[in-house]
């Protein structure tokens, strides 16, 4: 689908802040908001696959982990599976227990219990007309299809989709898989429903328009429906013919005149009038549960921002857009770089995303700003002191720079950064650059600043060399950034720095 620049009109943002970015335990988070007023949940968690995933950032592409999806049996687990009570309805809590009996105390089991908790507070925040999303591997859906049964009742099951995230993948002694799975189920019966349409597909068209004329492409299709209907307006001669014995003319006679009089029927060689159905009369083929004509990012695509599980927008707007109307609360639990956030912030709703790591929360603050530059982003567990900020530098300089670079409305640059230097650049509006030294001096490449309009620096080893740089790249409009502005008491209730970052017109 083709999404808006922009939030459509009529979004009601009077409930809490309209944009949330949490960094922490998603599942405490979780247990403190309010219940049911949340609209939308999207849940695309770890797989259990055993693995490392990587994010590419840096000259070269250079890798840096950026979670685990691995997962044993251990203490936290154990006390987990006896705080289920908490999280989950009596029914659901019972249920893995016999799980992790029948399957035994491992990773899978681990994994299980740990999803079943954040699935158990999702229900509880969901409203009676909300939906919920679940992003899973198939070697996992049939278990967590049997959690959510349990949660949220099997009646308000909705479909399984089938995504087919590539298009080819090698196997070993088996089948390539190629596909996702995500499990739709709905608070209640009285979920929200918005008709989701794919466009017709080649084939489609070259099977059932296959007439043409100086419009276009058109099918022609029956002018009657079921039923005699003797006696109504919708029992009358056409043109020396009436309907056929059991049916009634699909319209009055005056409507019909006026079809004819636009060129809109065709007529068989018996008389009989059919109605010219061109492409563009429709809005496609209603969506169905197995999704093939959303790809999944390429190397080269311009959303990519080097994250290995990242998901295109168009397959999470398609998601928003069917399921939420606009001004109701998307929440994303396991938010990575944001994808969720952009999806809902084009189409007019509002956010909350969770994730455990302040580099893919400054990743997702990067982005919404790039959608919304002046709107204000509340942001909890991000540094909110000097001492924080320079700890978190020292223990992650990779997460310090997307969260500094966010901060000056600016973007992580994946070409530029270094390992003493974090570049963000604006992809929007007025082009700026900001910099931030990564605790030993940095430079800029020769060169490499002559397009900017505009240059923020935050203060830190190299500082004063790199205001020169800009300087000598004939940059006039640049600011010297103390670090205190990107921990000071408006930070968390706008998600800017407290400087002048330039965001008008």
């Amino acid at each position: 689908m083709r999404l808006p620049s922009s939030p459509q009109p009529g979004a009601d943002f009077r409930r809490g802040p309209d944009r949330t970015i949490s960094v922490g335990d998603n599942l405490a988070v979780l247990a403190g908001l309010p219940t049911a007023t949340v609209g939308l949940v999207y849940l695309d968690p770890p797989f259990n696959s055993g693995r490392t995933y990587q994010s590419r950032v840096g000259k070269g592409a250079t890798s840096t982990d950026a979670f685990d999806d691995v997962w044993v049996w251990d203490d936290g687990t154990e006390s987990l599976l006896r705080a289920l009570p908490e999280h989950l309805p009596a029914p659901s809590t019972a249920m893995l227990g016999a799980l992790v009996q029948a399957l035994g105390r491992n990773s899978l089991t681990a994994y299980l219990v740990s999803i079943a908790a954040r699935l158990g507070q999702a229900h509880r925040l969901l409203s009676l007309d909300g939906s919920l999303y679940l992003h899973v591997d198939p070697a996992s859906s049939h278990y967590l299809k049997i959690v959510l049964d349990s949660i949220f009742g099997q009646q308000n099951f909705r479909n399984e989709i089938i995504w087919r995230r590539t298009h080819a993948h090698s196997g070993s002694r088996r089948y390539g898989p190629i596909h996702d799975s995500i499990l739709f189920y709905s608070r209640s019966d009285t979920y929200i429903w918005n008709q989701q349409y794919s466009p017709y597909s080649r084939e489609y068209l070259d099977t059932y328009f296959r007439q043409e004329d100086e419009r276009g492409r058109y099918q022609s299709i029956t002018c009657t429906g079921p039923g005699d209907r003797f006696g109504t307006l919708a029992h009358y001669e056409w043109k020396g013919q009436f309907p056929p014995p059991g049916r009634h003319w699909a319209w009055v006679k005056p409507e019909m005149e006026r079809l004819e009089a636009e060129g809109r029927l065709v007529h068989s060689r018996n008389g009989v009038p059919r109605l010219k159905r061109y492409v563009d009369d429709g809005e496609g083929v209603r969506l169905q549960d197995i999704w093939n004509d959303i790809s999944p990012l390429s190397a080269h695509s311009a959303e990519r921002l080097g994250y290995d599980t990242q998901k295109p927008v168009d397959l999470l707007a398609r998601i928003v857009a069917s399921s939420s109307r606009p001004g109701d609360v998307v929440l994303d639990a396991y938010a990575g770089t944001g994808t969720t956030a952009v999806a809902a912030e084009r189409l007019g709703r509002r956010w909350h995303m969770i994730d455990a790591s302040v580099f893919a929360g400054g990743l997702t603050l990067a982005r919404t700003r790039a959608e919304a530059p002046a709107a204000d982003i509340a942001l909890e567990g991000m540094p909110s002191d000097v001492a924080a900020a320079r700890a978190l530098m020292k223990r992650d300089p990779l997460a310090y720079g997307a969260w500094a670079t966010a901060l000056l409305a600016t973007q992580l640059d994946r070409d530029s950064h270094g390992a003493a230097l974090a570049v963000g650049t604006r992809p929007w509006g007025r082009t700026a650059v900001g910099l931030v030294p990564l605790g030993k001096a940095g430079t800029l490449a020769r060169g490499g600043c002559d397009e900017y309009a505009a240059g923020f620096v935050v203060e830190g080893p190299g500082c004063l060399e790199l205001v020169r740089s800009l300087s000598n790249a004939g940059i006039a409009d640049i600011q010297r950034v103390p670090l205190s502005s990107l921990v000071g008491s408006t930070v968390g209730t706008t998600g800017k720095a407290e400087v002048d970052l330039r965001l008008g017109p």
